[in-house]
């Protein structure tokens, strides 16, 4: 029995010690050197005053370094905080400052822009770097530690002081006061789901992994994880290519990859624009995928790319990891979403209404997920954690369970569909609108790639319905087109009154569609005309 995150890494090197563990731009890391490199890493974080139930952030870009460095942040009995490595300094300075980290590991040519984003006030104690530099600029003085000291501590075992219910790592996510906010995941809480999905999914040390989300988005932990677990290689994608889905593509082919775990997006645009159709892909046997709904018709080109492969779609926000799950066992028919599953990794699912009562299957409620995987809360936030994290009563039993926001309908087969958020149900012109389903309806058309609704805040009419639309390669379709095809499904009122072409949607460090971004430009754009016709008028 696994109580911490680490002992995966040790047994791993124990069984599997001369198996490549993480293969990456060329290099190869035994389980042995793996394990006796974050060794020495959690002997020099003790040494520069790291102690258990400390924060160490991560702000580089990924690496068979970087992987070290979070196994040994968390043998020293400290959390892991990784900050995307593509976020600007002062994102960085913001997430130490709040959780008040006790070091930082990065790379040398970051340290300027560290220095000015923290303007000499730093949390930390000690600034860890990957890689030699003699002239670095030093961050607030802090005592800077380089691979020659970490090379000279001992790679023997080493004993961790955390137990199962101490934090292995935080990982910040965007929060709706526009600062993000850090989720509080223990050793146990991870667990939960690694071993659940390493056993489901049958992840042998004969599996080679794909990594392509970055450490500060939850799907990495599948990959990292449940790849020691099994004693199976991991090949993360590097920062350079992970944009590019003809890189990521050729790349996953080329090294015969077993396992894929990506969100809907990846897969789509590898399928899209990675000429994914033109690759052997027959070395695939399972291909996970979470994080946004999958539009069938995509679904159905990459099973008929992968007929040997098992396909998944694993559900859940950071604060619980994976809570549900439905294996695709045939191609799925028609357009119709595909279900998010039931209940896994030891969770238990709540379909509640507003007043916190059950609903009755078939009935919209909204989804409550209480057990192993469920977060400890929001670091430093006791009011916001409150809010999320609340008592309910499950047959006459009382249970504290994470509120999802999302609003799910259980089958009379006992998986959910989903159906939305709580937050993107908005109202036009007096009507109750879910901006999901007008996504769905756009998606359906057979020239569009992808598709976003958004709701523009208008004073007359409460929100503008407004789009944006990517379409395939080669296509040709007007915006009354998509108009008249919206309108022979969905209400008139539900129809976008605008539907904008890009070429492409921006994305955040997840690769998740940025909503946030379009509707600030739509806002901002629609700002500046009603200032251009004031101006005119007067």
């Amino acid at each position: 029995m696994h109580t911490l995150l680490p002992q995966l890494l040790s047994e791993a090197a124990a069984r599997y010690g001369e198996r490549p563990a993480i293969v990456m731009d060329d290099r190869s890391c035994t389980y042995t050197d793996l394990e006796a490199t974050s060794n020495r890493f959690a002997r020099t974080l003790v040494g520069a005053g790291v102690a258990r139930g400390d924060r160490v952030a991560l702000w580089l870009p990924k690496s068979i370094d970087a992987v070290a460095a979070l196994y040994g942040i968390m043998k020293a009995g400290a959390a892991y905080v990784p900050v995307d490595p593509a976020s600007p300094a002062a994102r960085l300075a913001y997430i130490a400052r709040d959780c008040e980290v006790a070091a930082l590991v990065t790379t040398t040519d970051r340290a300027a822009s560290a220095e000015a984003a923290f303007g000499g006030e730093v949390p930390m104690r000690a600034v860890v770097y990957t890689d030699e530099k003699c002239d670095v600029v030093p961050l607030a003085g802090l005592p800077a530690i380089f691979p020659a000291e970490l090379e000279s501590q001992s790679p023997e075992a080493f004993q961790n002081p955390a137990d199962s219910d101490d934090l292995a790592y935080i990982l910040y996510t965007s929060g709706s006061t526009g600062e993000p906010k850090g989720v509080m995941i223990s050793h146990r809480g991870s667990l939960a789901f690694v071993e659940w999905a390493a056993r489901k999914f049958e992840i042998s040390h004969r599996d080679r992994l794909a990594n392509h989300a970055p450490f500060h988005f939850d799907l990495s932990t599948f990959d990292l994880f449940a790849g020691a677990w099994a004693g199976a290689t991991v090949y993360p994608v590097a920062q350079r290519i992970a944009a590019f889905p003809a890189a990521v593509a050729r790349q996953w082919a080329d090294e015969r990859l077993t396992v894929w775990y990506a969100t809907p997006s990846t897969l789509i645009l590898m399928l899209t624009r990675g000429n994914l159709a033109a690759y052997d892909l027959s070395s695939l046997r399972l291909l996970l995928f979470a994080g946004e709904v999958f539009p069938v018709k995509y679904l159905r080109a990459l099973m008929s790319l992968a007929p040997q492969a098992r396909f998944a779609n694993l559900y859940g926000p950071t604060e619980t990891n994976v809570c549900t799950c439905y294996e695709v066992a045939l191609v799925p028919d028609g357009d119709e979403p595909l279900s998010i599953g039931s209940a896994c990794s030891g969770d238990k699912i709540h379909v509640l209404d507003e007043a916190g009562r059950g609903v009755e299957d078939g009935s919209v409620g909204e989804l409550w997920v209480s057990g192993p995987t469920v977060m400890r809360g929001y670091w430093g936030r006791p009011e916001r954690t409150a809010q999320s994290l609340r008592a309910i009563r499950v047959n006459g039993m009382r249970v504290v369970a994470y509120r999802t926001g999302d609003l799910v309908r259980r089958r009379a087969d006992g998986n959910l569909d989903f159906l939305g958020r709580r937050d993107h149900q908005i109202k036009t012109r007096g009507y109750r609108v879910e901006l999901g389903e007008i996504e769905f309806t756009l998606n359906r058309h057979p020239a569009v790639d992808e598709a976003v609704a958004l709701a523009v805040p208008d004073e007359q009419v409460t929100n503008l319905l407004k789009a944006v639309a990517v379409l395939k390669p080669g296509a040709r379709v007007d915006e009354n087109d998509l108009k008249q095809h919206c309108a022979a499904t969905l209400p008139r009122y539900m129809v976008p009154e605008s539907i904008e072409f890009r070429s492409e949607l921006p994305r955040t460090s997840s690769d998740k569609v940025d909503r946030r971004a379009l509707l600030a430009e739509m806002e901002t754009t629609l700002r500046e005309s009603d200032r251009r016709i004031e101006s005119h008028g007067s």
